[in-house]
């Protein structure tokens, strides 16, 4: 029998374990019978991170329940009622169609409909998911209400954190304390779950029960017996009538580059495999997932796109997979059958792709697919990180890829960059700059690292003292709608802090502190970005970042002078005039937050090129 490694079950022989789970699952389950399910997707975020004025304008990352919409297609095999309620949706949906702020009770929107949802579908078994740390607060809080609610319904919480959390020795602790549930279910969960559900109305025998921890008691029975789907095994479209798309798009966004698309346009998400070749000592994937990729077949996801093109009116799909270039032969073929079966979708990895992938043959035949936009996982330009994070990329291959990339315009090209890693000094951060001037490519998204439970850099980091202080609550990437960094009067946007110097005014071969990341991120993000603005001159990529520039200047920081600028300045070169109102808001903008007129002079930047077409850095 296979088993997770490392851990031991209270309890000290498996018929006994079984007969006392047998014992705790007729207590539960007096019927001992599951025939209705209710899966609850909490908020991305807690009410004290969560900013109305974002949720209106619809910047907010709103995904479908896709991991939902599979459990539910394995389960609804079965013969089990399942229901899906999408908080996270509920929120944003009430936000959109509020008048304004003091309707909108955020605390209440959650209570009312998980009232709702539980009166109306009366659930056998609840399931909580939670995907992402910083949201970890958002499901305690969830789960919590649920058990005032419904304290007589099992309660059950499963998904990535949840599972990184208890494998990890510094945080199982508060995992368990933190979520008062009835099971947790570590990693996938699609035949275990399934399983429980048959063990509970006696389909199975307790043995099979598998990566199910009883939690409801003082020394909890932990199955570990490990049941990971194989390609077969996913080879099932997930229930998409659950998701509700429809409103998902409406209330929120899908992947990174919804802003290069009509706002019409229907997003959805798509999975071609599940997993990552990749050990990369940031990145959970492989302790959620495992070794390995696990692919499913061609046609089934071409059926799949098929589905949600014709019956939700999907014109654009988001890659879930966190290696989609993984295995060529079978990628190539699946974006040829694409154009051969006409598909006629177009799509983005916005989860991101390595770049030793990016072959011509790969990239050329994506494009005809209708990829239009994609993230390369580059990190870092310095050899000695890449290779102490484990990172299955070299510069070389980064400058490679950048080469094949830049021949195919059509293809927006994002690359992924992080700093504040372990040792990272500044000349190792220049490097990346350097590499990344060199690659031309589109944009550089830069976050600053946040190490996760379960991963070997947050061990380290433990180890090294750099993490003081382990707890769930400040677990937040620094960029994103739920990020760190934000527009407001309370906390302005990371361009406007004073970054012209930051590298000139420290020893190179020093560690930054973590309090000046900031302004390495406002350097960094100006010089890799803005600056080259002025540089193209290629009529395509001019109006995929005039799209780019203007989804900033609207919904991602609508107060950030320096887009607004440099929106201006795209405008001109694509239409050899500027309208007034450009202009005007500029200047409004900088008499507003008088912070960012130190940036315009200490950069060369004024509202007067705006008035008079007259750009310093046009060549």
């Amino acid at each position: 029998m296979k088993t997770l490694t490392g851990k031991s079950n209270s309890l000290t022989s498996e018929q006994e374990k079984c007969t006392e789970a047998d014992r705790t699952l007729t207590q539960l389950f007096p019927k001992r019978r599951i025939e209705r399910i209710l899966f609850i997707l909490p908020p991305n975020g807690d009410e004290s991170i969560f900013a109305y004025d974002i949720a209106k304008r619809g910047r907010y990352e709103n995904y479908p329940p896709y991991g939902f919409g599979t459990l539910a297609t394995f389960l609804r095999n079965d013969g089990i009622e399942i229901r899906v309620t999408n908080l996270s949706n509920t929120v944003l949906d009430v936000a959109r169609k509020s008048e304004n702020e003091k309707d909108f009770d955020f605390l209440s929107i959650i209570e009312n409909e998980l009232k709702q949802a539980l009166d109306d579908f009366d659930p056998d078994f609840i399931g909580v998911t939670c995907m992402f740390s910083q949201t970890h607060v958002s499901a305690k809080n969830v789960c919590n209400l649920i058990k005032q609610i419904a304290p007589d319904v099992p309660l059950a919480l499963g998904g990535v954190h949840p599972t990184n959390s208890y494998e990890g020795k510094d945080t199982r602790e508060m995992l368990l304390k933190d979520f008062k549930v009835d099971f947790l279910f570590l990693f996938e969960g699609e035949l275990s779950f399934r399983d429980f559900v048959q063990v509970v109305n006696k389909q199975l025998p307790t043995s099979e029960l598998a990566q199910v921890i009883f939690t409801g008691r003082s020394n909890h029975i932990h199955f570990t017996q490990l049941k990971k789907p194989n390609s077969e095994d996913l080879n099932v479209i997930p229930a998409f009538d659950l998701m509700d798309l429809e409103n998902i798009n409406k209330n929120g966004k899908i992947g990174k580059f919804y802003y290069l698309l009509e706002p019409e346009a229907q997003f959805a998400t798509v999975m071609s495999n599940r997993g990552c070749r990749g050990r990369c000592t940031f990145c959970s994937v492989r302790s959620f997932n495992g070794k390995g990729v696990r692919g499913r077949s061609v046609q089934i996801i071409i059926d799949e796109i098929l589905l949600l093109r014709d019956t939700y009116n999907v014109s654009h799909i988001m890659w879930l997979d966190d290696d989609l270039f993984y295995n060529q032969k079978h990628t190539i073929k699946l974006f040829n059958e694409m154009v051969r079966q006409n598909v006629g979708v177009t799509w983005d990895a916005s989860n991101g792709v390595m770049a030793a992938s990016c072959t011509e043959e790969l990239m050329y035949a994506a494009a005809e697919s209708g990829c239009n936009a994609i993230n390369i996982g580059m990190e870092s330009g310095n050899p000695k990180i890449l290779k102490d994070i484990k990172k299955p990329g070299t510069v070389k291959q980064f400058l490679k890829a950048a080469e094949v990339l830049r021949k195919i315009e059509s293809i927006f090209s994002h690359v992924f960059i992080m700093i504040g890693f372990p040792g990272e000094t500044y000349q190792m951060m220049m490097d990346t700059i350097e590499v990344a001037l060199e690659m031309k490519l589109d944009w550089y998204n830069v976050n600053t690292l946040m190490p996760l439970p379960n991963t070997s850099i947050f061990e380290k980091m433990k180890e090294e003292k750099l993490i003081k202080k382990v707890g769930f609550e400040s677990m937040r990437f620094s960029g994103g709608s739920y990020g760190k960094v934000k527009t407001n009067e309370k906390r302005r946007d990371l361009l406007a802090k004073d970054f012209k110097n930051t590298f000139a005014s420290f020893d190179l071969d020093t560690i930054p502190n973590p309090l000046d990341l900031d302004k390495i991120w406002a350097y960094m993000n100006f010089h890799m970005n803005f600056v080259r603005l002025f540089n193209e001159n290629r009529s395509m990529k001019l109006r995929q970042q005039i799209k780019n520039l203007e989804n900033i200047c609207t919904l991602v920081s609508p107060d950030n002078a320096i887009a607004q600028y440099f929106y201006g300045y795209l405008f001109f070169r694509l239409n050899n005039y500027i309208e007034p109102k450009i202009t005007k808001r500029l200047e409004d903008t900088l008499e507003k937050h008088p912070y960012w007129q130190k940036h315009f002079s200490d950069f060369n930047l004024s509202p007067e090129h705006l008035l008079t077409a007259n750009f310093p850095g046009m060549q």
